[in-house]
């Protein structure tokens, strides 16, 4: 993406993109990715489509003060910058990631005491869905201190102790696994001594193949 250089570019960018953009990224946090996430286009298009909505509640509350904002464009920024930031703090920022987050979260309300002695009502963190794309992305890098045993899908037994030096891949990546040290498996699944002189091993999972990972 060509990022804005000129005065007319960023307020096309503050105008059109922005505030779809934040209300995106808001609504992924709280409900979880769906499929057209993966994909730049679809997200730029809705993201435009939403900043064109908010765009035209915005003009239909302020009126001319919002047309002259963006008609100005620079010469507001400079004759009233402080202005200008509070603007796009609150229309760009603020109100699309609120508005996401009470349509696609769960919005729990606690009571807070401002100055010692005003109760006042905020918003805490609540989620309809994990961001988290997999169960794999979920646990598979917290299985720490484990035995792993991976029946790949034309039956073999590949595994050994999965550690701190192990790693997985998790998403957008291919799923893969590195395994620090590499112990034969028997054809009944049962977990036997160390290769020898084994530097670890690294398998590449496809569909078919299952991971298994056991106390010690």
């Amino acid at each position: 993406m060509t990022i804005p250089t000129t005065a007319y570019a960023v307020a096309v960018f503050l105008v059109l993109v922005l505030p779809g953009t934040v209300y995106g990224v808001v609504r992924a946090a709280v409900s979880g990715t769906r499929p057209h996430d993966r994909d730049w286009s679809p997200r730029i298009l809705q993201a435009i489509l939403v900043s064109v909505l908010l765009d035209t509640v915005y003009v239909m509350l302020l009126g001319k003060v919002a047309v002259s904002w963006v008609s100005e464009g620079t010469g507001t920024l400079r004759a009233q910058p402080r202005l200008a930031a509070l603007a796009i703090l609150c229309l760009g920022l603020i109100v699309p990631a609120l508005l996401a987050y009470i349509r696609h979260g769960e919005p729990r309300w606690r009571q807070v005491t401002v100055m010692g002695r005003f109760p006042v009502k905020v918003p805490t963190r609540g989620t309809t869905n994990s961001p988290v794309p997999t169960a794999w992305d979920q646990v598979a890098s917290r299985l720490e201190g484990r035995w792993v045993r991976i029946r790949l899908s034309d039956g073999r037994w590949v595994g050994g102790w999965f550690a701190t030096k192990s790693f997985v891949s998790t998403y957008p990546e291919s799923r893969d696994i590195f395994i620090e040290d590499q112990h034969h498996i028997a054809p009944d699944g049962t977990i036997g001594e160390q290769v020898p002189a084994t530097a670890g091993l690294w398998v590449s999972l496809k569909d078919g193949d299952i991971v298994e990972w056991l106390y010690p």
